[in-house]
């Protein structure tokens, strides 16, 4: 128990006789952390968006004037079978006269004596689809289809959003990676500057017969320490950008959705801080133990 207590005291002190170089450290894992956290968030909450706009999402097929409702339903049976598509939903001729007579107050028929409006389907999209939804190659199929005179969409923002999305996830590993190297580099330089102040008194440790194990325990547990200073700073963090997202989403944007955070990411986050900070710290007083 006594070991334990010098142990945690010593790295404390560690920390607080070089503070300085453990504010840079602290600093740069609670940046590392806020970058890592903000991708995992932003890729739950962008694929979130997807499911959201693929379910507002509507395509308009409008038939050719000699297409019957029968004709029409049985090309509608086409278009669900493909990829991408969860409904498609028939409106008949006489289904759209009623449409614009409750839209206008004004019977089209009796109007001009016929029923200029053609049969058509409102396709909707499968919001829960994992892989990207190619709306274009859905469209042209729809185009390409006998009886099909005109389809209406706005596709160009479901398309961005998929794009975008399959970006965040082929890059993400990539700059993670990358920003957790230059993270653990840091704490190394960090711990290893503290452990080179003390060489002599390591070097004392070793000729009076303390192990590698003891002597390396106080470092470990300072970089530890930085790892937690760390997290702790980041939750409040993250859930104020979560907030102010919100915010920006609800009265600028009018969006009916928020962003939200997996737990998981949570406990994700405080275990990579660990592995940081115990990493770079263990590695630089090895290197010195040597």
């Amino acid at each position: 128990m006594d070991q334990i207590i010098f142990l945690v005291s010593e790295g404390f002190k560690n920390v607080w006789r070089h503070k300085a170089t453990s504010l840079t450290a602290i600093f740069t894992l609670y940046v590392t952390l806020i970058i890592v956290g903000l991708f995992m968030v932003g890729g739950e909450n962008i694929h979130k968006t997807i499911q959201y706009v693929r379910s507002k999402y509507k395509v308009e097929v409008f038939y050719e004037q000699d297409v019957s409702d029968f004709q029409a339903k049985a090309i509608a049976e086409k278009i669900k079978k493909i990829r991408g598509v969860r409904s498609a939903t028939v409106i008949g001729k006489q289904d759209a006269v009623n449409i614009f007579q409750d839209q206008f107050g004004e019977d089209i028929f009796s109007v001009l004596g016929y029923n200029p409006l053609p049969a058509s389907t409102v396709v909707n999209f499968d919001r829960n689809s994992p892989k990207r939804l190619k709306v274009n190659a859905i469209i042209q199929e729809i185009e390409s289809m006998d009886g099909v005179d005109v389809v209406r969409h706005q596709g160009i923002l479901v398309n961005k959003l998929e794009r975008y999305y399959q970006k965040v996830l082929k890059n993400f590993p990539l700059v993670s990676g990358l920003i957790v190297l230059i993270t653990v580099l840091v704490i190394y330089n960090t711990v290893k500057l503290s452990v080179y102040s003390r060489k002599s008194l390591i070097y004392s440790m070793q000729l009076i017969g303390a192990t590698k194990s003891f002597i390396k325990m106080p470092f470990v547990f300072e970089g530890l320490l930085m790892g937690t200073i760390s997290t702790l700073l980041v939750y409040p963090s993250m859930l104020g950008f979560i907030k102010a997202g919100n915010f920006i989403i609800k009265s600028i944007a009018h969006l009916n959705m928020s962003l939200s955070v997996d737990p998981f990411i949570w406990l994700w986050l405080a275990g990579l801080a660990g592995i940081i900070s115990v990493l770079g710290s263990y590695r630089a007083i090895s290197s010195i133990l040597k």
